[in-house]
Formats: C-alpha cells, structure tokens, sequence
C-alpha cells in the first residue's frame, strides 16, 4: 500500500488524506462517544429519580429522631419552643407519609401503613407527657408554694405563741429546716431525677410531722393551731408526692411509652431502608451491567476504527518519510562532498520529486567542486612545501647572519690585533718579535675557515643528499663502529651497540653524520678516568615511533643548559676543541627526518641523548 500511494498520489494528496481520515474517525469516535454517554445519562437520571423516591426511609429516621430528641429537651427542660417543635415536626411527618403513600411501591405503602400508627401513638402520648408536665409545674407554682407559705406562717405564730421556751423554739426551728431541706430536695429531683432525694425529702417531711405531734403531745394549750399546721404539714407531703407522681408519670411515658412508639417506628424505617437499598442495588447493578456494555461496544468500534486509521496512516506516514529518510541519506552523503551518492528513484513530480533533482544538480557540482578541490590542494601543497623550504631557508640565514656577525667576528678582530702588534714592533726594528706574532694570526684565520667549513656543512643540511632509502640501524650502526674502532681502541673509548635496532626510512649520510658528531661529543666530555669512557647505542619500540638511545658516562650537563647546547656554535666548555655546531647540525638533521632530539641528564650522572624517528609505512619500508 506504501508503493501504491508513492507511486499514485502526490505529496500533498497523501498528507490531505491523512487529516480527512483522521478528521473522520474523530467524528465517528464523537457521535458514538455521544451516543453511549446519551444512554448513559439517561440510565443516571432514572436511578437519580428513582433514588429521590425511595428517600422516605431516611426521612423518617431523620425526623422521628429530632422530633423525640425535641420531646426529650421539653420534658427535662420545658422549653415551650422544643414542644412547638414536636408538633410541628409530627404534622410535617404525617403530611409526608400520607404523600408517599400515593407514589410508591405496594411493599412500601405496606410498611409506611405500619408505621403511621405508631406515629400518631407516640404523638397522643406526647400531648400526654405534656399535660402532665404542665400539671406539674401547676403544682409547684400554685398548690406547693401555697401550702409552703401557709406552714411556715404557722410554724411562725406557733413559735410566737409558744414564748421563749428554747426548746420549744428549737424544735419549730428545726421543722422549718426539715421542710426548707425537702423543698430543696424536691427541686434537686426535678432537676436531676434522682430518687434518693425524694426519699430524704419524705423523711424529712415525715420527722416535721412527728414532731410537732410530740409538742402537741406535751402542750395542751395551743391544742389547735397545732393540729391546723399538723394538717398543713400533710396538705404539703400531699402537694410534694403529687408533684413527684406527675413527674414520674411522664416521665415513664416519654422514657417507655414514647420510647418503645420511636424504636417501633425507626425499627420499620430500618426494614423500609433494607428494602429501598435492595431495590437500588438491583437498579445499580441493572444500570452498571447496561454501562458496561455500552462501554464495550464503544471500545470495541473505537479499537477497530483506530486499528483502520493506524494502518492507512502509518502506510501514508511510510510513503512520505521512505524518500524523505532516503533523500536525506543522499543529501547527508552529499553536504560531506561525495559525487557518487545514490539518488533513488521517485516517479511523481511533487515536492519530493523536485528535491530529488536538486539532489541530481548537488551531486553534478559535487563533482566539479571535487576536481577544482584536488586541483586546489595540489597547489596548496606545494604552495606549503615552498613554504616550508623558505622558513628553513629564513632559519638558516638568521643563523648564519648571527655566526657571522658574531662568532667569525672574533677571529678577525683578534688577527686585526695581532697585525697591529706586528707593525709596531716592525717599526721599532724587532722584527723576530714581529714575526713570532704570525703563528697567533695562522691560529685565528684557521679558526675562521673552520666556522666557515661547518657553516657551509650545517647549511647544505636538507638541501642536498636528500636521497631517501630504508636504513637498517643494525647494519649501519654495526659498519660504524667497525670504523672507529682502531681510534676509540687507541684512546680507550668504549662503544657498545645493543641489537635488535630499528629500521628506519632517511637520508644514510646525514644518519651517519649524526652519530659522527655524537660520539665526537663523547668523546671530547666523557672522559671517565675511573670507570674508563663509554658510549651506548639502543633502541625502544612505540606504536607509532622509535627511540633511539645514546648515553655516555661523561660529566653530564645541568638543566639551564640542556636546551641551549642544541643552538650554533654552543659550546659548554670554551676550551674544548670544536665549533659548537655540531648538535646544532644532529638537531636540523632529526627535524628533517620528522623526527626529534632532547637529552636527559643530570651533573656528575652522565647524559643520555634521545632520538625519536618516526615508524616509516609500509611503501617507505619496502
């Protein structure tokens, strides 16, 4: 399918096909995304719907609960407002019942029916609780503080009448006490409930009686009044227990009565929310079953309708990233300035065609830019090696400039001296004098054609005898010392060449130069009387490089001048025979060869003299 649309559509074409189908099945996705949610909503609206309907049971328990948690706050407390509320409440529960009789189930107007009759039973004894509340209270306003004040008037003149008798005036003192004692104890019964204090308020009570019965008893006089607060005291314990009957009354009614009315209803209530939660966990599983497979059958389309897009559009992706990916391996190929890159094949004319002939246009200027790039290094090498010859040639000139404008000075000036001398004394008749000084002018004017002989060999360095060839060390170095051999034997120099050397590509009479003027060194500085004067010739291998080694057991040389004795006519000793130029020539005859040279010593220790060439390839070797 890739190829057909490569081969059938253009560029463009394939990506509009590709936003029509993806637009298309967004839209499908949609309207059966909306479906199934439509289905879905309408299935959460019934389930709302239904679940309003069945809320009676949490009504019910709800408001039987506040309406005795009202009756309770009347009847302990009897707040007028906590019975307003009682009522209220009962109206509005027995409204609602009555309208949810109409509207549910048969099974629900069952136990709805079961349950209005306890509600208007706890009601009736409510009015009940009530009435006898408010009796009580009557009672405790009216008939118990009266029948309070009339004894303690009495118990009042009793005393008055009775004179100062202490005795008889501390008994009436005492009954006040008993009968204020059980008053407080009859409030703190109604505030708190507790028998005990009407226990303690009848026995009270009673010993008042008693003993006023016992002053009468002793007391014939006053026969009357006494009997009269005899009466009064029993009008009072009459009034106090029928305070207590009252509370104790409705008390039994709301605690019993009321309560077993309320547990019956919540008890019904309780069955009703059973069965409500019965019907709607069936509605919920109904409901939660059809969700499912609504949803199913929504994944399931969606599945297939994304597997279809995928395919087409990954086979569309293919026929626009294939000759992209191709294209940019050809143009990767040729930005690194290949003329051979591949261009494939595309046979409509669109966009990625037209690329693919500007990529035809790149690689025919690839390879024209590749001739004028070979022509141009062509000349930038050899621009590079005339380079390089002239910076050797300014090297060696500046060197020269210095030697002659310092180091041929000298002899010239000292043979000018010597010639001045020679005419002075000429003048003044000595002439055997005269004549001793030419020796001094011979020595000075040797000096010079020396510096001028091994100025001329440093200078020809590089510039002759450049005739390369491979070297075996072993051969050369062997043939060397057979060749010194009488001279170092004569002198008692020792020259030990380690086997095993290297095979290097260079120049065979500037090599041999280079050991020529190192074991001249040697031999000039590394006369070792006690150990007797030796030179060392070896070789390390590296990966890329030789090294070749030579170390002597002279005086060796400090660190300040380890890199200056590589310079003209440096000389560590002006005593010493010889120019100084002679490592100079060895430093230039390494640099030419690609190679180096440095030396590693230290006062007293000797010197070792390192030369590194560099591994020649394997066509250099051959």
């Amino acid at each position: 399918m890739t190829q057909f649309l490569i081969n059938h559509f253009k560029l463009q074409q394939r990506i509009n096909i590709g936003y029509i189908l993806a637009g298309s099945v967004s839209v499908v996705i949609v309207i059966l995304a909306a479906v199934a949610f439509s289905s879905i909503s309408n299935d959460y609206r019934s389930y709302v719907s239904s679940s309003q309907k069945f809320h009676i049971d949490l009504l019910l328990t709800g408001q039987i609960i506040d309406i005795h948690r009202q009756a309770m706050i009347y009847t302990y407390q009897g707040h007028a407002s906590a019975a307003d509320q009682v009522m209220t409440g009962y109206e509005n529960l027995l409204k609602q019942l009555d309208a949810d009789l109409q509207v549910n189930p048969p099974k629900i107007q069952a136990l709805l029916d079961t349950i209005r009759p306890h509600l208007k039973n706890y009601y009736a004894v409510f009015l009940q609780v009530k009435k006898q509340r408010d009796t009580q209270q009557y009672l405790i306003r009216n008939d118990f503080h009266h029948h309070a004040s009339t004894i303690e008037t009495l118990i009042r003149n009793l005393t008055i009448q009775f004179g100062q008798s202490s005795d008889v005036h501390w008994q009436f003192e005492s009954i006040l006490n008993r009968l204020l004692s059980a008053e407080r104890n009859l409030y703190r019964y109604l505030d708190i409930l507790d028998s005990s204090y009407v226990i303690a308020a009848k026995e009270q009570l009673n010993e008042a009686i008693a003993i006023l019965e016992n002053i009468g008893q002793q007391n014939h006089v006053q026969q009357n009044l006494i009997k009269e607060a005899i009466d009064g005291l029993e009008r009072y314990r009459k009034s106090f227990n029928e305070v207590v009957q009252r509370t104790r009354g409705y008390l039994y009614l709301i605690n019993v009565v009321m309560a077993a009315e309320a547990y019956e209803i919540l008890y019904q209530s309780k069955k009703l929310s059973t069965f409500v939660a019965e019907e709607m966990t069936a509605r919920e599983q109904a409901i939660s079953a059809h969700v499912k497979e609504i949803l199913w059958m929504l994944m399931v389309c969606c599945t297939a309708l994304l597997v279809i897009m995928t395919l087409i559009t990954d086979s569309i992706r293919r026929s626009i990233a294939l000759p992209i990916v191709r294209l940019a391996h050809t143009f990767r190929a040729l930005t690194e300035g290949s003329s051979q890159a591949s261009i494939p094949d595309y046979p409509v004319n669109d966009e990625i065609g037209q690329l693919m002939h500007a990529a035809t246009s790149f690689r025919k200027k690839n390879m024209e830019t590749e001739c004028l790039l070979q022509e141009s290094m062509r000349l930038t090498h050899a621009l590079e090696s005339s380079h390089k010859t002239l910076e050797h040639t300014n090297e060696e000139l500046e060197q020269v400039i210095h030697t002659v404008s310092h180091d041929l000075k000298s002899p010239l000036v000292t043979s000018m001296g010597f010639v001045s001398i020679m005419r002075k004394l000429a003048d003044q008749g000595q002439y055997e004098q005269a004549v001793s000084r030419l020796d001094k002018i011979t020595l000075s004017i040797a000096r010079m054609e020396q510096l001028i002989s091994d100025l001329l060999d440093f200078s020809r360095v590089g510039r002759i005898d450049l005739d390369y060839k491979r070297i075996d060390m072993n051969a050369l170095l062997y043939q060397f010392a057979q060749t010194h051999e009488e001279n170092l034997n004569r002198i008692g120099f020792t020259l030990r060449i380690h086997p095993n050397l290297p095979v290097i590509h260079g120049n065979e009479s500037r090599i041999l130069q280079l050991f020529e003027n190192i074991l001249t060194n040697a031999v000039k500085y590394a006369l070792n009387e006690e150990q007797g004067a030796w030179l060392e010739i070896g070789a390390i291998t590296h990966y890329d490089h030789f090294l070749i080694f030579c170390r002597d057991n002279g005086p060796g040389i400090e660190p300040a001048f380890q890199q200056k004795i590589f310079g003209l006519f440096y000389r560590l000793d002006n005593h010493a025979e010889g120019s100084g130029i002679g490592l100079a020539i060895v430093k230039k005859v390494m640099k030419i060869h690609g190679g180096d040279i440095w030396v590693e010593s230290e006062p007293g220790q000797g010197a070792c003299f390192w030369l590194r060439f560099p591994q020649p390839k394997t066509a250099e070797v051959s």
